[in-house]
């Protein structure tokens, strides 16, 4: 999810008002009075990270491109993608980026946003997902079948445990909580580099006993636990009844200032639903309910 999310950058009032004051143009404020009426009259233009599966890659095999595909078929139009890993600054540096010889923006949806998308506009929640335990089945962590059982394990047990943690994160959190901070093997949630992949928690470090727990979002556990076949991986999500935290809504994000584009992937959305449910089963995405607030829609807040 995410899924589970990002972005900010700082500029000093006093050095912005110099800027203002000798009259620089600034590409941020340029920014505002572009308008690309239809983002899609031509491609779907894709911001996606090219090594983050199981929702996207440069092969096209993640989720989030068949969602895209799906769409552009819609739409009957080709899909298109910007690339850049999933890290600081991923939407301002591909949803908002102006290509000046092109006339155009480098791209134009983010298939999976989280609440917190702070550089657009956000549909509706199409989905939400939750943090999971993942552990290798035969390996002494069977009667792990919430997340409360593995506080039941022996002591002694617990102690030798190495406990994969997406730093940060609210099941990390958790962790800490219950006393395993010594335990814990720290990883990224972003990718960070064209060759870094946060799956590899599960996909890896999981499968080659370098860790015995993975405390990871959904859909990558989810996903890895029916695509390796070399491993029986149990996947046991966080529920509602461990806490309020642990389950995201997620959902698309199109730039600030373009309402019917926005209007237009919401409608894709709500016409697509059984098959954006289809693609995420065929992912092994756990997902919950969503709540009342994920119904509402987001407030006009242009910036």
């Amino acid at each position: 999810m995410n899924t589970h999310t990002r972005f900010s950058y700082r500029l000093g009032r006093t050095a912005l008002a110099t800027l203002l004051a000798l009259g620089v143009a600034l590409p941020a404020l340029a920014q505002r009075s572009r308008t690309v009426e239809n983002p899609a009259a031509e491609a779907l233009r894709v911001c996606a990270d090219p090594s983050n599966m199981p929702f996207s890659n440069e092969a096209g095999e993640g989720f989030e491109n068949r969602i895209a595909n799906l769409f552009g078929e819609q739409l009957g139009v080709p899909v298109e993608y910007t690339w850049m890993p999933e890290q600081m600054g991923f939407g301002r540096n591909t949803l908002k980026r102006w290509l000046p010889d092109e006339n155009r923006y480098a791209c134009d949806l983010i298939i999976s946003v989280g609440s917190a998308f702070e550089v657009g506009k956000t549909t509706r929640p199409y989905y939400r997902s939750t943090y999971t335990l993942a552990y290798l089945k035969g390996h002494g962590l069977d009667t792990i079948e919430r997340p409360d059982d593995l506080l039941d394990l022996p002591q002694a047990q617990r102690d030798d445990l190495r406990i994969g943690v997406f730093t940060g994160s609210p099941a990390g959190d958790w962790i800490i909580q219950h006393g395993m901070i010594g335990q814990i093997v720290s990883y990224r949630a972003q990718s960070g580099g064209y060759d870094v992949d946060p799956a590899d928690m599960v996909a890896k470090d999981l499968v080659n006993g370098d860790i015995d727990i993975a405390v990871v979002w959904g859909p990558i556990a989810g996903y890895y636990a029916e695509k390796i076949d070399t491993a029986d991986i149990a996947v046991v999500p966080f529920t509602r009844e461990d806490g309020p935290t642990f389950d995201f809504p997620v959902s698309m994000g199109v730039r600030y200032g373009n309402d019917q584009w926005l209007h237009t992937v919401q409608q894709l959305i709500d016409d697509n639903h059984a098959a954006i449910d289809a693609i995420l089963d065929d992912y092994g995405v756990p997902r919950v309910p969503l709540r009342e607030v994920d119904r509402q829609v987001q407030e006009d807040d242009d910036d």
